[in-house]
C-alpha cells in the first residue's frame, strides 16, 4: 500500500517539475514587452519557489530516503537541467525565426526560452487538408436527406431519458416521434410493467445514433436541414472525409461559414470516396456548439464500405430488403465474404455534471448508492444505458432485503439489457467499428469469451483472418502475423477504430452463445456502458426463437449453412 502511494506521489511530483516553470513564474503574454534574454545556466526554475512546492518536494525527498532511493530527487532535478540545457541548444541551433509553431511547442510545455507564450491558431486558416472537390460524373451517388432534430432520448425500459439532440434522415422523424410519444406516455403510468418504445438490445427501433454508409469510389450527397429548437445553428462534419459544399465545391470546413445552417435552413454537401479511402467508420458531429450539442447526443457514423458492396437489413423474415441506415447491418462484399457489421458508440450523457433523469422527472444520483459508480445511467453504448443499482439492484433490495450485483450483470435475472445486443450466426464473418461519440472521458473496449481478438492494424496484412471460421472450428490458427493481436482497444473522444474479429462469429472454437463486452473501467460499466454479442447455433425464425428479439436473417452468401 505504501509503495504504492509513493509511486503516485513521485510521479506526480516529476510532472509538477517537469512543467514547474509554467505555472511557478509569473504569468506573462506573447508579446516581446513581457519576454527576457535567458540566462547562460536557465533551468526553467525560478529560485523562489511557492510555499507548497517546497513543501511536497521535501515529502518526496523523505519519501525516496525511506524506500532506500535517496538519490532519485537529485537525478530527476539533474535530468530536468539536462532537457532545459538541450532545449536551449536546439532553439539556438535553428534560429529566431523557425515559425511560430516550432518555436513555441517546447516553450508551452516547459516555460523554457526566450518568450513565455501559449500556442494559439491563426485566424481564417483551415488546419485540415483541403485537396476535396466535387464528384466526378461517373461515380455511383448515394444520397442522404439527413435532419437534426431535438428528442428526448429514452436511456433504458426503466424509462430514465434526457432531453437530447440526434441526427436523423429526414424519412424517418415521423417514426421517431412515435417513439418518443411512446416513450412519454409510459412514464405516466405507475410501476414499471411498460418500458415504453425501448426495445431489448436497440433492435428494430429508431431512436438511435444515425449510422450511414458508402462504399469507395461512391459520390456521397448529402443534405443536411436544421429542425433543432431555440435558435440553433448546426453542421454536419465527417471526420476524416474531403466533403465540399455542392454549390462553391468549396471545403466543407469550420472556417467556411457556408457549412453551418441557421435554424430552419438547409445545406448541400458532397464526398468523392476516393477508392483508396481506408474502409471503416468514422465519427460525424456538429462544430457548431459543438460542445453542448455533442455531449447531448447529436453525433452520428458514417462508414466507409469496400467498392461494390451492397447492405441490407439483418432483421426480419423473407428476402432481405435493402437497409438505409442502423448500427447493425449485412454487408454483401464487393471484394470478399460477406459480413455482418456492428457500430458500437461509445459516449456519456452531457457533460460530467449533467445529470439523466427518472421517469418520474427526480435526478438520478450522481453517485450510485448500492455499487458506489459514478454518474450511473450516463455511461452509454448507442443512447443506452443499463446500470447496476439504481434500477435492478434496486429491486432486488426492494424485494429480497439484499442485493447481488452479479445478477445485474448478465440476461439471468432481469432479462435482455437495453444497450447493443450484436447478433450472428456461429461462422458469421463479423467487423465491429467501435466510435467514441463523447467528449470528456476516455473508453476501453473489452470483450470477454477467452479467444476473442483481433489484429492490432488489419491491412498490415492481406490474410484475411476475420473470416477464417466460415467453414467450421479453425483447429490451427495462424500463429505469425504481422500485426500484433489484441483484446481490448482504449479509445478516446471522435476516435474510431476497426475490430475484425478473428475466425468471426463464435471465434476459433465456434462457441455458441452470450459473450460479454464492456467499457473495462469498471465503475463505467456499472454505471451502464455494458452489452454482449450473441451467437446463435439455431436459425431465429417466428416460432422458434431463442429469445424476444426480431428474426435474424442469414448472411446472403451464408443461406443455409
Amino acid at each position: 500500500m505504501y509503495h504504492g502511494k509513493s509511486r503516485f506521489l513521485t510521479a506526480s511530483v516529476f510532472l509538477a517539475l517537469m512543467g514547474g516553470a509554467t505555472f511557478w513564474s509569473s504569468p506573462s503574454s506573447v508579446s516581446a514587452e513581457n519576454s527576457s534574454p535567458p540566462h547562460a545556466h536557465q533551468t526553467g526554475m525560478p529560485a523562489q519557489s511557492p510555499g507548497w512546492a517546497e513543501q511536497l518536494k521535501g515529502q518526496t525527498i523523505v519519501e525516496d530516503a525511506m524506500e532506500g532511493r535517496a538519490e532519485r530527487a537529485a537525478l530527476v532535478e539533474q535530468q530536468h537541467h539536462r532537457m532545459m540545457e538541450q532545449m536551449q541548444k536546439d532553439m539556438e541551433h535553428k534560429g529566431a525565426d523557425t515559425g511560430a509553431f516550432d518555436s513555441m511547442s517546447m516553450i508551452h510545455q516547459y516555460g523554457a526560452g526566450p518568450a513565455n507564450g501559449l500556442l494559439a491558431s491563426t485566424p481564417g486558416v483551415e488546419p485540415v487538408s483541403m485537396k476535396g472537390g466535387l464528384c466526378p460524373k461517373t461515380a455511383p451517388v448515394r444520397n442522404y436527406d439527413v435532419s437534426a432534430i431535438n428528442v428526448e432520448i429514452s436511456l433504458n425500459q426503466w424509462l430514465d431519458y434526457y432531453p437530447g439532440y440526434m441526427y436523423a434522415l429526414t424519412e424517418n422523424i415521423d417514426k421517431i416521434r412515435e417513439e418518443e410519444a411512446k416513450n412519454a406516455e409510459a412514464r405516466e403510468k405507475e410501476g414499471h410493467a411498460d418500458p415504453g418504445a425501448v426495445k431489448n438490445g436497440i433492435q428494430d427501433q429508431w431512436i438511435q445514433p444515425l449510422v450511414i454508409r458508402g462504399n469507395q469510389g461512391d459520390c456521397v450527397k448529402v443534405t443536411l436541414r436544421n429542425q433543432l429548437e431555440f435558435g440553433e445553428e448546426v453542421s454536419l462534419h465527417i471526420n476524416g472525409s474531403d466533403m465540399v459544399m455542392s454549390q462553391t465545391g468549396q471545403p466543407a470546413t469550420t472556417t467556411n461559414p457556408d457549412t453551418v445552417a441557421a435554424e430552419g435552413q438547409s445545406i448541400e454537401m458532397e464526398w468523392y470516396i476516393h477508392p483508396d479511402t481506408q474502409e471503416g467508420g468514422k465519427q460525424f458531429h456538429t462544430y457548431s456548439n459543438d460542445r453542448e450539442l455533442t455531449v447531448m447526443g447529436l453525433f452520428g457514423v458514417f462508414v466507409v464500405e469496400p467498392r461494390g458492396s451492397n447492405y441490407y437489413e439483418p432483421l426480419g423474415t423473407g428476402p432481405a430488403t435493402e437497409a438505409t441506415s442502423g448500427w447493425q447491418v449485412m454487408i454483401d462484399n464487393g471484394d470478399g465474404p460477406d459480413f455482418r457489421e456492428f457500430v458500437l458508440i461509445y459516449h456519456e450523457v452531457g457533460d460530467e455534471a449533467f445529470r439523466p433523469v427518472n421517469k418520474h422527472g427526480d435526478f438520478l444520483p450522481q453517485r450510485d448508492p448500492l455499487t458506489d459508480a459514478y454518474r450511473p445511467g450516463a455511461r452509454a453504448l448507442n443512447y443506452r444505458s443499463e446500470p447496476f443499482g439504481i434500477n435492478n439492484m434496486h429491486v432486488q433490495h426492494e424485494y429480497f432485503g439484499f442485493e447481488d450485483e452479479s445478477m445485474a450483470y448478465s440476461s439471468y435475472t432481469f432479462g435482455d439489457a437495453a444497450p447493443t445486443i450484436p447478433r450472428s450466426y456461429l461462422g458469421d464473418p463479423a467487423k465491429f467499428r467501435i466510435v467514441h461519440g463523447g467528449s470528456e472521458v476516455f473508453h476501453s473496449h473489452h470483450p470477454h469469451g477467452g479467444s476473442i481478438r483481433w489484429q492490432r492494424s488489419p491491412r498490415a496484412t492481406q490474410m484475411p483472418v476475420w473470416s477464417t471460421g466460415q467453414n467450421g472450428p479453425v483447429k490451427y490458427p495462424v500463429i505469425r502475423t504481422k500485426s500484433d493481436r489484441v483484446d481490448v482497444e482504449v479509445i478516446g473522444p471522435s476516435e474510431a477504430l476497426d475490430l475484425e474479429t478473428e475466425c468471426g462469429s463464435g471465434l476459433c472454437q465456434w462457441l455458441a452463445g452470450d459473450f460479454l463486452f464492456h467499457c473495462h473501467v469498471a465503475h463505467h460499466y456499472v454505471a451502464g456502458m455494458w452489452g454482449y454479442w450473441r451467437v446463435y447455433n439455431s436459425l431465429q425464425e417466428p416460432g422458434v426463437q431463442n429469445d424476444v428479439m426480431a428474426p435474424l436473417r442469414e448472411l446472403p452468401d451464408r443461406l443455409g449453412r
